[in-house]
């Protein structure tokens, strides 16, 4: 089991104290979203990865531009998520989680299947390179309005049209509950999931809330992922609480409650 950093973004835990909390919780692992942390922090954070014995399992990279109608613009995308990768490489991390984006101008200026297309481009030069770093890349589906990918079938057709072999797909829990994807519909990405993300959510709107907080029937997703022999790190993700001084009793509760589904379903590993 994993935690993704960004659940202390907005708290007075900082970047490097994170992992170090995230290890006495007892979380197996620990997924980054490196954003714009400086040189320094990211020295002090892989100290910290060394000292607490976790793996950084993924990093988290969105690349919102590579459906923009300007080649510029698409051509500093794919730059920028290549820096991300040797980033991702410094951390020792396996998984690349690419978040792609939106429609443009929701879809009325551009043909959805020419920036469809620029987005299969641009992942493959990046699977290119990523792959000479020997890290594969998730693709995260979002149930956004005028998301790239936001459904089991269009991850499952955009790997397909990539057709790269270190290009799989991100299953995000609750983002399958959201789009209305059951847990059975994982069955459409079979040997195709390398990373999980873990939240819960109120059924409408995307909340990212620890387990138990809300309607997803996030053990049933979990056996779902099992029965398909999925074997990856399960990621908590979460969003902030109402006052982010309370964040670590937040995380806590979401380490509780997963630890128990896992442990029930007999998934977990340490």
């Amino acid at each position: 089991m994993g935690l993704i950093e960004n659940c202390w973004w907005s708290s007075p835990v900082g970047p490097v104290d994170g992992i170090k909390i995230a290890k006495e919780m007892g979380f197996d692992s620990y997924d980054i979203f490196p954003l714009t942390t400086s040189v320094e922090v990211r020295k002090a954070q892989r100290k910290a990865f060394k000292e607490s014995d976790l793996p950084c399992s993924s990093f988290i990279v969105a690349a919102n531009g590579l459906t923009d109608f300007v080649p510029e613009m698409r051509k500093a995308t794919i730059d920028y998520v290549k820096r991300e990768a040797e980033i991702g490489y410094d951390f020792d991390s396996p998984t690349m989680v690419l978040v792609l984006g939106n429609y443009s101008y929701e879809k009325r200026e551009f043909k959805p299947e020419l920036q469809w297309n620029w987005a299969v481009e641009g992942v493959r030069e990046i699977a290119d390179y990523s792959k000479s770093l020997g890290i594969e890349i998730a693709l995260e589906f979002v149930p956004y309005i005028y998301y790239l990918l936001d459904s089991v079938d269009h991850i499952s057709q955009f790997i397909h049209d990539t057709a790269h072999p270190s290009v799989k797909a991100n299953a995000d829990v609750s983002h399958l509950y959201l789009k209305g994807d059951p847990p059975e519909s994982v069955k459409k990405l079979e040997g195709k999931i390398i990373n999980i993300h873990f939240s819960d959510c109120d059924g409408k709107i995307h909340g990212d809330l620890p387990p138990g907080r809300g309607v997803v029937p996030l053990k049933q997703y979990l056996a779902a992922l099992r029965d398909i022999g999925v074997s990856c790190p399960v990621s908590v993700e979460l969003q902030w609480p109402e006052d982010p001084r309370t964040i670590k009793e937040w995380v806590n509760e979401a380490y509780t409650q997963t630890a128990k589904m896992m442990d029930e379903l007999e998934v977990r590993s340490h």
